[in-house]
């Protein structure tokens, strides 16, 4: 490499359905600037029916994303892992610099071959913080307002944000054309949410502006938040790749 020049860095995007995910990466592309995005997903070899066979029975943890169709689908969290686990090899292979997951559930399992980035973590302190920032009540007697995909994830989103400060969640649909997020905007606000954290990786940056205007209160967007904390981990390399 000549003196002085800069590697263009490559970031690997990781998707629990198919890729490729426009409708995520374009908050990805205004924030990192000129970086090649390699994607990955977990069913990206899978054909429709195959895909169905992943549905959670029962009381099986709940996941949700997009088929490349645009089709939302519901999947067991049990059956994802592992195939997460291949995309992450498979990035490694291509010789991505950092791997980001395009999903904020917790996959304890995986074992990264390199920098992994988990939205989950990244969100969480984001959101501690800017419950700190706006806090003019004790933490105890605030709450938080968590928006998730899907009814069945709203017990289990409630527990896990319980840390932060009592929690109260709401289901709207990343993928739907409805006013889902903004229904479920007002019914947190109802519920006293005094910030709402936009908990999967599907929202967008609309869907953030909405869903505030709809609450009166801050939104917290979880593909932003990553973005930025991407943008920070490249900018920390960049100097080692000028002579």
């Amino acid at each position: 490499m000549a003196a002085g020049t800069r590697r263009t860095r490559a970031v690997g995007f990781i998707t629990i359905g198919q890729s490729p995910r426009p409708d995520i990466l374009g908050e990805f592309e205004r924030t990192l600037g000129e970086c090649r995005f390699v994607q990955a997903g977990a069913l990206d070899d899978l054909s429709d029916g195959a895909v169905e066979e992943l549905a959670p029975q029962g009381g099986e943890a709940v996941l949700v994303s997009r088929l490349r169709s645009g089709r939302e689908v519901r999947l067991a969290h049990r059956h994802i892992e592992p195939r997460v686990q291949a995309c992450l090899d498979r990035l490694a292979e291509e010789g991505v610099d950092l791997a980001v997951l395009l999903c904020t559930g917790d996959f304890p399992s995986l074992r990264p071959r390199g920098t992994l980035l988990r939205p989950e973590r990244v969100v969480r302190h984001v959101a501690a913080a800017v419950l700190d920032g706006i806090r003019t009540r004790p933490r105890e007697e605030m709450r938080l307002g968590v928006l998730v995909p899907d009814a069945a994830q709203v017990a289990g989103a409630e527990a896990r944000w319980r840390a932060l400060a009592p929690a109260v969640a709401a289901p709207a649909s990343p993928y739907a054309d409805t006013d889902g997020p903004e229904a479920a905007a007002r019914a947190l606000r109802a519920a006293g949410a005094d910030l709402i954290v936009m908990d999967c990786m599907g929202y967008t940056r609309a869907t953030q502006r909405a869903v505030s205007r709809a609450s009166g209160v801050p939104a917290v967007l979880a593909a932003g938040a990553v973005a930025l904390v991407i943008r920070e981990l490249l900018e920390g390399r960049g100097d080692a790749d000028r002579g």
